[in-house]
């Protein structure tokens, strides 16, 4: 019987990272299925998903800290077999929103996604220069699972209406 695990890691940011974990996790019989990488503020994180015998799960476990000898903190967490699949019907729901960087535009998109019980699968943002102006230019990308039943017209409509209202160039894609 397979587990599922997810690893957290961060540490310094440089070259050999993502090598050094993937090989611990391939010489422990572990197989990554999903993952997320990204430097950030000098720092490089990792979250990732794999699975393995229940065998190696527990020398995993108590190697993890060979990781931690190459300046990377770690956590490991159970989690689910990914091909069990969500429990009811949902539609997919892929937002991207651009505006001048300013604080709250997360918090005000989620909570109008949360509204309509939206779960979100992958959030990601970036703030960037506009390249002529300087400007501080942020990006927002939103990967969700509208539960059945939901109208995708009336929640296309509320964050038209935030979109509106906070001054965001948004999109949605298929």
């Amino acid at each position: 019987m397979k587990d599922y695990l997810i690893l957290l890691s961060v540490g310094k940011d440089r070259p050999g990272i993502v090598e050094r974990v993937s090989t611990f996790l391939f010489e422990h019989g572990a197989n990554i299925e999903d993952s997320r990488m990204a430097a950030m503020g000098g720092c490089f994180s990792i979250m990732t998903l794999f699975s393995c015998e229940q065998k190696d799960s527990e020398i995993i476990r108590n190697e993890l800290s060979l990781l931690e000898t190459v300046g990377l903190s770690t956590s490991l967490h159970a989690a689910e077999n990914p091909a069990a699949g969500p429990g009811q019907a949902m539609m997919p729901l892929y937002v991207d929103v651009r505006a001048m960087d300013h604080p709250g535009i997360v918090r005000k998109v989620v909570k109008t996604l949360h509204r309509f019980d939206i779960n979100i699968l992958s959030l990601d943002t970036r703030v960037a220069r506009a390249p002529l102006s300087g400007v501080d230019l942020f990006d927002l990308s939103i990967e969700g699972a509208v539960p059945a039943g939901k109208r995708i017209v009336e929640i296309k409509a509320a964050l038209f209406e935030l979109a509106s209202e906070m001054d965001l160039d948004l999109s949605f894609r298929k």
